[in-house]
């Protein structure tokens, strides 16, 4: 047992020993808090609100949580946490693994056999414009056009150019990007797409591979950049843990909290998960800011319904009755789109 203060949860790993790491948790040292043959690695925090902080400041704190996960996935299997995941008391810890343990304890060595890459594939903007040119003949025309007026008579011209570019850039992306994927999901298991960060960018994807897939998918990856001719940068980052595919999510409410959503959707409290999902429907599709045109706030109220709605569907996935304790636990495995949902063992 390490000092006070909040849990700063990293992941679920199927040992109770300590752990030689290079780095120091949020806040300080990382320790595990066992239940039975299975560990949760924490650190001493005080709690933080994420939500309120600069985006360096969480970019600092969510790189810190990865480069943790990241030293203990070299020698452990480990299903990690979301970061910003954390518990009061080493007590709510316990309460985590006895709950999941089942879940966790089979899924440990599925993990263990599995990794994730990211790939970023962004083009060389001054080669794709290029290429743009040499292929499109309305931007030719609308080029040399441009060539041939002054910076007055051609202001309207240009911005149509900057359009049809956009365009054209937007459809050879999706071309692009069906052509990598179907390529790459051939020895991947999976895959998820995150954000792209700007117009060059083509993908920002994960990809779902058993570990001795992993020379197949950099060989791949090598044929798209040949394929490309030098037009894409692709950056392969990994091997990672499997945040995109397997990742605890864990969060503390209290029975007002349940009682308030259930409020907001006209529920009470014997409700069913078939009423809650009625309910929600019908409230969301009442409040939609398409429907609601320019009403004063309706996205936030329609937030406020979809986040009344998560709660309970979490709470109803793992409980079948009003709470009585006043901090309950909410807990999923986040899989790629979908919730493995794990309900309330008592071991």
């Amino acid at each position: 047992m390490m000092g006070e203060g909040w849990k700063h949860l990293y992941g679920v790993i199927g040992t109770t020993e300590n752990i030689a790491l290079d780095s120091q948790g949020q806040g300080g040292p990382i320790y595990p808090v066992a239940y039975k043959e299975l560990s949760a690695l924490v650190s001493d925090v005080p709690f933080v609100d994420y939500r309120g902080l600069a985006k360096d400041l969480v970019l600092r704190h969510l790189l810190d949580h990865q480069r943790v996960i990241e030293g203990v996935m070299h020698s452990h299997s480990i299903i990690p946490f979301k970061f910003g995941s954390f518990a009061y008391t080493e007590k709510e810890v316990k309460q985590i693994l006895t709950q999941g343990y089942s879940f966790f304890k089979s899924l440990l060595p599925w993990v263990g056999e599995r990794v994730e890459l990211e790939l970023v594939a962004t083009w060389d903007k001054g080669k794709i414009l290029k290429t743009l040119y040499e292929e499109e003949s309305e931007i030719q025309s609308l080029q040399k056009n441009i060539g041939t007026k002054s910076e007055e008579d051609a202001f309207l011209e240009k911005i149509k150019l900057g359009k049809l570019v956009r365009q054209c850039l937007l459809k050879k992306k999706i071309l692009s990007r069906e052509q990598m994927i179907s390529q790459l999901k051939e020895c991947a298991e999976s895959y998820c797409d995150h954000d792209v960060m700007d117009d060059v960018m083509i993908l920002n994807t994960a990809f779902l591979l058993r570990k001795e897939m992993e020379k197949e998918f950099d060989r791949k990856v090598q044929h798209l950049d040949h394929a490309f001719l030098g037009k894409v940068s692709f950056k392969v980052i990994g091997p990672l843990p499997l945040y995109s595919f397997k990742c605890i999510e864990a969060e503390w409410v209290g029975a007002s909290e349940i009682r308030e959503a259930l409020a907001l959707l006209d529920l009470s409290e014997n409700a069913s998960p078939a009423d809650v999902r009625s309910a929600y429907y019908q409230k969301a599709k009442s409040i939609h800011p398409d429907k609601m045109g320019y009403l004063l706030n309706p996205s936030s109220e329609f937030e406020r319904v979809s986040e009344a709605y998560n709660i309970l569907r979490r709470y109803y996935n793992q409980y079948r009755s009003f709470p009585i304790e006043n901090r309950i636990l909410l807990m999923e495995v986040r899989t790629n789109g979908r919730n493995d949902s794990l309900k309330k063992e008592c071991e």
